[in-house]
């Protein structure tokens, strides 16, 4: 895998290098009626630079959406610059303050619009900032004011041909075909998963088996980035097939049923780390008729030496007899279940399905009248269109300050850095500047070296292209420094008549300089709060959504027979959150060390971001298995309201241990918490992390605590014995009681699980506070 991805990323460095070479060749040497034109080369190499490495794998769909993108901000940029033109005039633009308002008003124009894209709104910005730094530099004083907006579309075209041309030869690099290579990249790592599956179930001891789990949970991640690549592949096919926008709703895509098969998968994994013994009594030969079915979902053209089997007899004495140890098991043979029907299908279609009355219609219209408008006025676009206007303006105003002829640069820099959420804006600013600092000393290097041969000075470019595509998807530098650092040695070596390249780079080093402290100072002035901050507050909100999923959940087990939507749209609700608190989580992480200031914990927060994914995929096993007993309700007296006790005692206790959080975590001194302990009878070591209790009427005040997951555990298997026991006779009853048996001890190993998962996070939680 490490090889493949090598050599893909060393084909992507060499068609952007080629799209950088077709561009300095054009300015370089091309006709001169097109060189007319293009009289910014330095914006075709921007341009090229954001299409190739802002994404990190272009295709021919994603360069034609780009091409668009580029197309609709020149003629945004066209727009504005001949109203400000008529309405202010060339010789006021020429003005060093009334240049960067304009810019600021302009930014603002095209920031706002939320239909644009984030290549749009940067490639219009840098379009912005070229035209009004070259009004200033000529003191508004140009011969033909209307063509420097066509000269600035023109180079910005020339960039977005160069690109095309790029992704085209020697062949068409396709969304499509790269989508092929993700299905069967992730078909293979499934495949290997699998087989792990069989390892650690034939395991001679825990020791080896949680070697072997923790290899599968490796593959695991894996399998997931490349479901991430797939999934963009797939939006990109729609720019290079139009007819697949029609289709859309007529056949199933392939992201689909990789994902349901990957949450199978990840089923199987959990099943298999809550064995508490290894093996599980099973020989190679049933294992490997047991996952057949998998195998041929996921290689279905592979030949099979094994006889097909239309149904699985599940025997429940398999891993040993209906037991709490047994519960893991059954629960994997339920996701191998699950892989033989169509399982993305009907959870796609129990998704979907909701109560639409006639009534609510009107209702529904308001709302999405209400809504659009809300979007509209959304809040959060008028801080990203503030941000920008002030940012670009102040970059504009201090670089024309101190040096009028190379004024673009700050500006630019800034341009090229804005984005309409949150990022690590220190760390951004600091990959830039390292990226800007050795793609300049690169140049001036290969300047020194060609000094004598300046016709071929812009060969050298071509394997630093290919180390900033390296570059950008290092940990190190990111996209930001690749393409800093790209743009630095293409200014210096793929332009002539810009001066001395040694006093060029150092004035551009101190102009990015200036652009990045004013990007610093935008982001700092609308989002000032630091994503520790952010994170531990996200967390506080997971804990909300995660007590109305148990809520819903003890409303599923009271009303069986309802429609399991209220408890999908809560575990929607947490997985956005979850989502949320992993973003806020990796941005803390590269957060610089600030003193006073306490650190979050990267240990803690990545276990809890585990357990916190672990809840939503079981709450989704949950309605799955709810709605597969829903039918068979009638013939199963099956005794629930134990079941609703149990998880009513279990959503009482959890509620008042996040309470009492909460309360810990408002009360500002360290005196005032341990008072506040005292007060609740529970000593509580901050530093140490250890709680012990003084009553033992503290234990609502503690919260669930592992005992109660199995007492859960226990009582549920006794209930399901003692139900299933009273099913018997004909070989269709024993049928019916064994797939019976098997959802209902699949259901109680998930409920178990998701209190066990819970107790976690809170005792995480309570060490962290």
């Amino acid at each position: 895998m490490g090889d493949a991805t090598c050599l893909e990323r060393l084909g992507l460095a060499l068609r952007t290098a080629m799209a950088c070479l077709i561009v300095s060749l054009t300015t370089l040497y091309g006709p001169k009626p097109l060189r007319h034109f293009t009289t910014f080369p330095a914006f075709s190499y921007l341009t090229t630079i954001l299409i190739w490495l802002s994404d990190a794998e272009p295709t021919y769909g994603e360069v034609l959406k780009c091409c668009v993108d580029v197309s609709c901000a020149t003629f945004q940029t066209i727009a504005i610059v001949l109203v400000s033109v008529v309405v202010v005039g060339p010789a006021s633009l020429g003005n060093g303050l009334v240049a960067p308002v304009a810019v600021a008003v302009a930014s603002f124009i095209v920031a706002f619009p939320a239909s644009t894209s984030l290549l749009t709104k940067r490639i219009a910005f840098g379009q912005i900032v070229v035209v009004y730094v070259t009004f200033v530099v000529f003191n508004g004083e140009m011969a033909h004011v209307l063509m420097l907006p066509v000269n600035v579309a023109a180079s910005t075209a020339l960039g977005a041909f160069a690109s095309v041309l790029a992704v085209l030869l020697p062949f068409p690099r396709l969304a499509h075909t790269q989508m092929n290579k993700g299905c069967k990249l992730y078909a293979e790592n499934a495949l290997e998963r699998l087989n792990l599956f069989v390892e650690v179930m034939m395991a001679r001891d825990n020791t080896t088996a949680q070697v072997l789990i923790a290899r599968a949970a490796s593959l695991s991640e894996a399998a997931r980035n490349t479901l991430k690549s797939i999934k963009l592949h797939q939006e990109r096919i729609a720019w290079e097939r139009p007819d697949t926008r029609f289709l859309r709703g007529k056949q199933k895509h392939p992201v689909e049923k990789l994902q349901a098969t990957e949450f199978l998968m990840r089923g199987m994994g959990m099943a298999l780390g809550s064995c508490s013994s290894f093996p599980l009594g099973m020989t190679r030969d049933e294992l490997t008729r047991l996952l057949e079915g998998p195998r041929t979902k996921l290689a279905p053209r592979s030949a099979s030496t094994l006889e097909h089997q239309g149904s699985l007899k599940w025997n429940l004495e398999v891993g040993g007899s209906l037991s709490t140890a047994a519960l893991p098991v059954h629960f994997f043979q339920y996701c191998v279940e699950l892989f033989r029907g169509d399982f993305s299908k009907r959870v796609n279609r129990s998704n979907n399905e909701e109560d639409i009355h006639p009534e609510n219609e009107g209702l529904s219209m308001i709302k999405r009248v209400l809504d659009t408008l809300c979007v509209w006025m959304a809040r959060e676009r008028f801080v990203f269109a503030f941000k920008c206007s002030v940012s670009l303006g102040l970059a504009v105003l201090f670089g024309i300050m101190y040096n009028k002829k190379n004024g673009y640069w700050s500006g630019l820099t800034v341009a090229i850095s804005l984005v309409s959420g949150r990022q690590a804006t220190l760390t951004v600013a600091n990959s830039r500047l390292q990226g800007t600092a050795m793609g300049s000393v690169y140049g001036l290097l290969c300047c020194s070296v060609f000094q004598n041969l300046q016709e071929f000075r812009f060969l050298p470019l071509l394997p630093w292209i290919a180390v900033t595509v390296f570059m950008r998807h290092s940990r190190v530098y990111g996209q930001p420094g690749g393409v800093t650092a790209a743009i630095a040695a293409l200014l210096i070596l793929g332009r002539r008549n810009y001066g001395a390249p040694t006093d060029f780079a150092i004035t551009r080093i101190v102009e990015a300089s200036i652009g990045l402290l004013c990007f610093v100072f935008g982001e700092i002035l609308v989002t000032p709060a630091r994503a520790t901050t952010l994170a531990r507050t996200e967390l506080s909100r997971c804990l909300d959504a995660l007590l109305d999923c148990i809520q819903s959940l003890v409303l599923c087990s009271e009303q069986k027979n309802q429609q399991m939507s209220d408890l999908r749209s809560k575990q929607a609700k947490l997985k956005s959150h979850v989502e949320a608190l992993e973003r806020f989580t990796a941005e803390a992480l590269t957060e610089p060390k600030i003193p006073f200031l306490r650190p979050l914990n990267a240990v803690s927060y990545n276990k809890l971001l585990g357990s916190f994914s672990k809840l939503s995929d079981l709450c989704l096993y949950v309605c799955d298995g709810l709605t597969n007993l829903s039918g068979a309700q009638p013939t199963i007296e099956f005794p629930w309201d134990h079941v609703t006790h149990d998880l009513k005692s279990f959503q009482e206790k959890l509620h008042s241990s996040v309470k009492c959080l909460e309360e810990t975590a408002s009360t500002s001194s360290l005196a005032r918490l341990q008072k506040e302990m005292k007060k609740r009878k529970i000593c509580h070591d901050v530093e140490a992390g250890t709680t012990t209790s003084n009553g033992n009427h503290s234990n609502m005040e503690l919260g669930p605590s592992q005992d109660d997951a199995e007492r859960f555990s226990v009582s549920f298997v006794m209930l399901l014995k003692e139900a299933t026991g009273k099913i018997g006779g004909s070989t269709a009853e024993e049928v019916f009681k064994s797939e019976s048996a098997l959802c209902l001890s699949s259901l109680g190993f998930c409920i178990s699980r998701l209190m066990q998962e819970t107790i976690c996070i809170m005792t995480e939680i309570t060490h962290t506070t």
